[in-house]
């Protein structure tokens, strides 16, 4: 799974707020503003990156327009037009910790398997993911080559 941050003006109300949107670029809502702050636009693999740079830009948004209220939504499209609703910064916190949780990381060393889609390593007869040849590579010869020699 990826997460991308942008700036908002939503169609519906013209309510100003950094998205999180899951899924990527084909998932983010089409009335993103251009990228003016750092980590706009970037694709994160760890959802919890992604909200402490949505928090970023929101801060810096605020700075450039303190009189704008600006809020930090997270959500899933589907590929459609939604606009997220703003969150409070604890329950986003929350969201992101719970994701993070749930997403699939490497059955030798722990580490976030980065896309699962694309860069999960994995070997015949073995149920679980690695991050990287290295770790898949690892495991088999501890499970397989030691037990033969």
């Amino acid at each position: 799974m990826t997460y991308i941050v942008t700036r908002q003006l939503q169609w519906s109300t013209g309510a100003a707020v950094v998205e999180i949107s899951e899924g990527g670029w084909d998932y983010t809502n089409p009335d993103a503003l251009s990228e003016k702050y750092p980590g706009e636009f970037q694709e994160y693999d760890d959802p919890r990156e992604a909200v402490k740079t949505a928090i970023a830009v929101a801060n810096a948004w605020k700075k450039d327009e303190p009189t704008r209220k600006i809020g930090i939504g997270a959500g899933f499209t589907g590929g459609y037009t939604m606009p997220f609703e703003p969150q409070k910064m604890d329950k986003l916190k929350k969201w992101a910790k719970e994701e993070y949780l749930r997403l699939p990381k490497c059955a030798r060393c722990g580490k976030l398997i980065e896309d699962s889609s694309r860069s999960a390593f994995c070997i015949e007869d073995f149920d679980e993911p690695f991050c990287s040849e290295f770790c898949a590579g690892e495991t088999y010869r501890e499970r397989y080559c030691e037990q033969e020699g």
